[in-house]
């Protein structure tokens, strides 16, 4: 493993942190609603989160994912993404492509935004 790694962005703990040359694989504990994968955004990584044990939702870019054990969402360079358990302790995992490195994975302030800015969400209807 390269001492290239990106710093932890959230509360979790790193059950393992693999790399190779052409993916790299993190497995999170997430432990209840006190921990969570803070928001954050990937410049060249493509990642695909796998619910391992528990229920996680996903939010990437203010579209909430819930998934259940061995679903699995993808999330595309540049889309703003984070991840919590749901009602307990969760297991995660994210294989990123290419590997992610520290200047790869930058820290996204939340701003939630006005309630008129907002587009519906897949399924819902636009007030008059």
């Amino acid at each position: 493993m390269s001492n290239d790694r990106p710093i932890p962005v959230g509360i979790y703990q790193l059950l393992q942190d693999f790399e190779c040359p052409a993916a790299s694989v993190r497995v999170f504990r997430l432990e209840g609603e006190r921990d969570a994968v803070g928001s954050h955004v990937h410049r060249r990584s493509a990642q695909v989160y796998v619910a391992l044990r528990g229920t996680v939702m996903v939010d990437v870019d203010g579209v909430e994912t819930v998934l259940a054990p061995y679903q699995a969402l993808a999330v595309w360079p540049g889309e703003g993404h984070s991840a919590s358990a749901v009602g307990g302790e969760a297991v995660l995992m994210n294989i990123s492509v290419p590997p992610l490195r520290a200047d790869d994975q930058v820290a996204v302030a939340h701003t939630a935004d006005s309630p008129d800015l907002r587009l519906p969400r897949e399924g819902g209807d636009i007030e008059d």
